[in-house]
């Protein structure tokens, strides 16, 4: 799981009963099968989500190819992301089954502690990274939806540099100057709160604006769709709920993951003189089953955006086996120059509602397929 809590462990005092009677906790068995287990399903959902993937053979203009592409790219930095925080766990869990020694006089400031140290600062990288590209996949939806751009690489900057800082204020405070963070000496106010409220704004960040940047992307949607055509449909309202109810469940995963991990926050300050054991074990064995499975969740409630594409073929040492007879080869060329003559021919059409069908349709922050696809596209948000 990803928690403050672990990390302040890994400073731990061999003279602190509090903090080594809950590393036993941690380093238990069935907490790190779970944990294991988790993690691998973990990352089994996110490589799923990385793999390169080959676009569908539908007709699509410019504008949407752009859109969609985009989308993709989010979702897939997003699973990234989630693929390495899980790998973190994963490492830790492991090491944590293979030596249980840490903790101990002989093993304290040792490799034991390190190990401990870097992968609890590698899983609150990673999922710091996840919560900044959760919230900027809302912010494009929101840009979508008033035919606005940005550039790519100001993601990226978002996403990788402002985990950089939280966790660098986060940790150095709790580490620094020295790592017997669990000192009676120590005012945990000052040497573990820091690291709390780095792990925890983020989150919170994204349970309230993701919602309101979601609710402020189709506030204008029934508008811009009667400027448009002077109609709002049955078909159109359908599309309009189906998207709807798509970024209500991306909002609902989110909150199922993380929301144990605020409740534990809650717990442990409001608590600190006297902490309900029961509870807090209860709730760390939820967060270590669903932090990691966010990734496979995310399969679930993103898998939209590549319905209409297939994973590709892989080109190294196993592609000659699936290289394409000539025959073959001649069919695709004749199939994609008829796809070509069907796309011009129906770019005149498109255009009449191009803008409005690029807000609403199906897939890019999903929005990309036209109104006349609505049924279609309403079919793959129910699955």
């Amino acid at each position: 799981m990803a928690s403050p809590t672990i990390e302040s462990l890994c400073c731990l005092s061999t003279k602190n009963a509090f903090s080594k009677d809950f590393l036993a906790d941690f380093q238990s068995l069935p907490y790190n099968l779970v944990s294991i287990i988790a993690s691998i399903l973990g990352i089994t959902g996110a490589v799923y989500q990385v793999l390169p993937r080959t676009a569908g053979t539908g007709t699509m203009n410019g504008s949407r190819k752009f859109l969609k592409t985009r989308g993709r790219l989010i979702i897939r930095w997003l699973a990234l992301a989630d693929l390495m925080a899980s790998l973190g766990i994963l490492i830790r869990s492991v090491t944590w089954l293979a030596d249980d020694s840490f903790g101990s006089d002989s093993d304290d400031s040792s490799l034991g502690q390190c190990v401990c140290i870097i992968t609890s600062a590698m899983i609150h990288y990673f999922y710091t990274a996840t919560y900044c590209w959760t919230f900027l996949y809302a912010l494009d939806v929101k840009l979508v939806m008033q035919d606005k751009r940005i550039n790519q690489r100001i993601y990226h900057l978002v996403s990788w540099t402002v985990p950089v800082v939280l966790c660098l204020i986060g940790l150095l405070v709790l580490y620094l100057p020295d790592l017997n963070c669990h000192s009676s000496s120590v005012n945990p106010y000052i040497r573990f709160l820091p690291n709390y409220l780095s792990s925890f704004i983020p989150i919170v960040v994204v349970m309230i604006g993701n919602p309101i940047l979601y609710c402020l992307a189709f506030s204008r949607v029934e508008k811009q769709i009667m400027s448009a055509r002077g109609r709002f449909t049955q078909s159109e309202r359908r599309v309009v709920n189906g998207l709807l109810k798509k970024f209500f469940l991306i909002n609902a995963v989110f909150y199922l993951c993380w929301l144990p991990n605020i409740i534990n926050g809650i717990v442990l300050w409001s608590t600190w003189q006297d902490i309900p054991r029961s509870l807090i074990l209860v709730i760390w064995y939820l967060m270590a089953i669903l932090n990691p499975l966010q990734a496979v969740f995310n399969c679930i409630v993103y898998r939209s955006w590549d319905s209409d594409s297939t994973i590709s073929k892989p080109r190294t040492v196993t592609w000659q086996f699936w290289r394409k007879r000539p025959s073959q080869e001649l069919e695709d060329t004749i199939s994609n120059i008829e796809d070509e003559q069907v796309e011009n021919e129906s770019s005149q059409e498109e255009s009449d509602t191009g803008n409005v069908a690029m807000q609403l349709s199906g897939e890019r922050a999903p929005l990309l397929q036209s109104p006349s696809r609505a049924s279609h596209a309403l079919k793959k948000y129910s699955k």
